[in-house]
């Protein structure tokens, strides 16, 4: 049995370790709970997803379900981060103090949510969610529960992620701008929608303009959203130009469409 002495020497340095773990204030706890829920419901959505019996019949309630979980916690950060204006009547001052905002990760993934929660379940479109709310409870867990973490394994797991950031990222820029051809077809289907590929256009473009660094509560060990897209672009630009220049009067049409895709995108920094 334990020797009553020493568990009671041991106390205060119990005591002193439980002082010394950080307490969870409510926004932690908050995106805790959503990343939580976007990471549970896309892969109960994604399992459903392959047509087994029972799931199947939760694919759309967690699809969105899970988009859901990402837009709340977005719109949260949205309304923490504003800074309202000196003068509250100036549209000057609302306008500089909405700029950053909108052009943030957090508004462009509330558009890409409602973009995709209009159409029919696609479990590929929670990957660059899930991938960003991944990250985010990973980093909750290795503050909070250091040696719950370390039990499972995912100490080593939250190391690699933290190594491989960069490429992460640069697969969700890649999954969506994978997205619009999709958007595409359906414009052959009766699920057809001009104004979601409308929409998801001027998504993407925003996306190739965005100087955030952030997503969530987290920041990106390299670069920003707007260079890992810039990055996409360009390899698809190298891969199509050999064949595009063979088409006559392809760059009458084609220049003035990437001027305006481009336009107000900061230049793509190296590595």
């Amino acid at each position: 049995s334990e020797n009553p002495s020493w568990a009671q020497s041991c106390r205060p340095i119990r005591e002193m370790a439980d002082a010394a773990k950080p307490k969870m204030d409510f926004r932690t706890m908050f995106f805790f709970a959503m990343t939580l829920s976007l990471c549970l419901n896309t892969v109960v959505c994604f399992i459903g997803s392959l047509g087994l019996p029972f799931v199947k019949a939760f694919t759309l309630v967690t699809y969105r379900a899970a988009l859901m979980s990402a837009s709340v916690a977005f719109l949260y950060r949205i309304a923490y981060s504003l800074k309202p204006p000196a003068s509250m009547m100036s549209i000057a001052g609302w306008r500089a103090s909405l700029a950053p905002v909108l052009n943030s990760n957090g508004a462009h993934y509330v558009i890409y949510s409602i973009v995709f929660a209009m159409g029919r379940p696609v479990p590929t479109v929670l990957f660059p969610l899930t991938i960003c709310g991944g990250y985010q409870l990973l980093t909750i867990a290795n503050k909070h529960f250091p040696a719950t973490l370390k039990r499972v394994r995912g100490d080593r797991l939250f190391a690699l992620a933290q190594q491989e950031m960069h490429r992460m990222m640069a697969m969700c820029a890649t999954m969506e701008c994978s997205m619009l051809p999709l958007l595409m077809m359906e414009l052959f289907t009766p699920a057809r929608s001009v104004t979601r590929v409308f929409l998801y256009v001027n998504y993407l473009r925003r996306r190739y303009a965005c100087k955030d660094d952030t997503v969530f509560r987290i920041k990106y060990t390299y670069g920003n959203a707007g260079q890992f897209h810039q990055q996409v672009w360009g390899m698809l630009d190298q891969k199509t130009s050999p064949i595009l220049r063979r088409v006559p009067g392809i760059d009458k049409v084609l220049g003035p469409l990437k001027m305006w895709f481009t336009q107000g995108a900061a230049p793509m920094k190296t590595q």
